[in-house]
């Protein structure tokens, strides 16, 4: 099994205790976490948005969950919209499409977490590839992205 270096040396260097967990590919969050047999409200699934002048952030929220524009919005109070991931490009380039890791800061970006994945005890994401999650405990997850901010982001 392997890890984007980028999330590896993260983990390393936050100390964070981790597995990986292997699955059939899968090409959703909502499908890996299916697959893996993980909660879908335990799967947090990454979404890129874009203030409309070329600042990116990401949006964390659970896999069963879609991501609500207008409460981004009244968090942050800037406009947004969805990145489409055929325009991921270079600041993803060693993830596979679709599989991009739900930490922000490994990619230079903002980050907001929606609130219900900070009350979970455990964590899975991407590992940037289709067919492997991390998993951690939310407490170890939320360490990873101290600056992060979390709120109601959710439909």
């Amino acid at each position: 099994m392997t890890m984007i270096t980028q999330l590896q040396s993260c983990l390393s260097q936050h100390k964070t205790r981790f597995d990986l967990l292997s699955h059939s590919t899968a090409m959703t969050t909502r499908e890996a976490a299916r697959r893996a047999g993980v909660p879908p409200q335990q799967m947090a699934k990454p979404v890129i948005l874009d203030d409309f002048q070329g600042h990116w952030m990401m949006a964390v929220v659970p896999a069963s969950r879609h991501v609500d524009l207008e409460k981004v919005h009244k968090l942050t109070h800037r406009h947004w919209r969805l990145v489409r991931e055929r325009d991921f490009g270079k600041r993803f380039a060693d993830c596979d499409i679709g599989a991009i890791p739900a930490v922000g800061n490994l990619f230079g970006l903002e980050t907001l977490i929606d609130q219900s994945l900070t009350e979970q005890s455990d964590i899975y994401f991407e590992s940037g590839r289709h067919d492997e999650l991390v998993h951690m405990s939310g407490k170890q997850y939320m360490a990873l992205m101290p600056e992060a901010k979390s709120g109601k982001l959710c439909e």
